[in-house]
C-alpha cells in the first residue's frame, strides 16, 4: 500500500523537483525576511525589534503577493498595500502607521487563512479523493477570534 504524502509535503511539493506554487512563497518569505533583515539592522540605526517584527509581517504579505501572482488568484494582491504599509513602519512610528500596521496584519491573516484553506481543500481532493472536506472548525474558529481581537485592539488605538 503506497503511503499517502502528508499536508506539508503536499504545500512544498514532496519528492518532485516540480514546485507548487505554496513553496516558491515560502521561499520567497524567508529569503525576504533574512536579507532585509540583516540589511536594515547593518545599514540603519533602528532597533533591531523594529526591524523584526515590520521585515516578518512585511515578509509574509510578500509571500501572499508571491503566491496571488503565480496562481492568478489577483484578489490576494491586496497584500501589497499591507507589505507597503508594514515597511514603512520601520523608518515612521506615528500612531498612524500603527494603524495602518493593525490593518496589515489583519489583511494578511484574512488572506493566509484564505489561502491555506484553499491548499487544504485541494489537498483532500487530489490526495484523499475527498470532496466534501472542510477546514477543521476550531481553525475558522480561532482565526476569526484573532481578527476580531485585532480589530479591537486596531479601534483601541485610535
Amino acid at each position: 500500500m503506497p503511503r499517502r504524502i502528508s499536508f506539508t509535503q503536499y504545500l512544498v511539493g514532496h519528492a518532485s523537483l516540480e514546485r507548487p506554487p505554496f513553496f516558491y512563497a515560502y521561499a520567497g518569505m524567508w529569503l525576504h525576511m533574512l536579507i532585509g533583515t540583516g540589511i536594515l539592522a547593518f545599514a540603519t540605526s533602528i532597533a533591531l525589534p523594529m526591524i523584526f517584527s515590520s521585515m516578518a509581517i512585511g515578509s509574509f504579505c510578500l509571500s501572499i503577493v508571491i503566491y496571488g501572482l503565480l496562481t492568478r488568484e489577483y484578489g490576494l494582491l491586496i497584500n501589497i498595500g499591507s507589505y507597503a504599509s508594514s515597511i514603512s513602519r520601520i523608518f515612521s512610528t506615528d500612531i498612524l502607521s500603527t494603524i495602518l500596521l493593525v490593518i496589515s496584519i489583519i489583511a494578511a491573516l484574512v488572506s493566509g487563512y484564505i489561502l491555506l484553506s484553499g491548499e487544504y481543500r485541494s489537498y483532500y481532493r487530489e490526495i484523499h479523493d475527498e470532496d466534501t472536506i472542510n477546514v477543521p472548525q476550531w481553525i475558522t474558529l480561532t482565526m476569526g477570534t484573532m481578527v476580531v481581537l485585532l480589530c479591537i485592539f486596531g479601534l483601541k488605538i485610535l
